[in-house]
């Protein structure tokens, strides 16, 4: 999802939200975790925040494999040279902007900085 790109910005949010599938893994396993680190089951916590690093694992894989398909598209709004290659920094959220349990990766593309081969 392109969340914001706009004539004239400098910057670009690419925003990689998980599937269905994976965002109810992540629910389950989110709140198993913290039931158990709230009842002092720290050998439970820690198995099942492992588990949660293994979603987040195939999470971030996702949304490389996006970025790298997007960039060989050539979006002629960050660059007229096909394929590009992007200055991106990404970060993870565990819940949407209204706190609602919905993984999801911000790319933040600066585009000024975006080059062909």
């Amino acid at each position: 999802m392109l969340r914001q790109l706009t004539d004239g910005s400098e910057i670009a949010d690419l925003i990689w939200e998980a599937p269905d599938e994976l965002a109810a893994d992540h629910a389950q396993v989110f709140q198993a975790a913290m039931r158990a680190y709230g009842a002092a089951d720290s050998e439970r916590a820690e198995q099942l925040w492992e588990d949660l690093r293994a979603i987040w694992s195939h999470a971030w894989s996702a949304n490389y494999a996006v970025l790298e398909l997007m960039q060989g598209t050539g979006l002629t709004r960050f660059s007229p040279l096909k394929p590009q290659r992007w200055v991106v920094a990404s970060f993870e959220h565990h819940t949407s902007p209204h706190g609602l349990p919905r993984p999801h990766v911000h790319n933040i593309v600066i585009t000024s900085l975006t080059t062909g081969v």
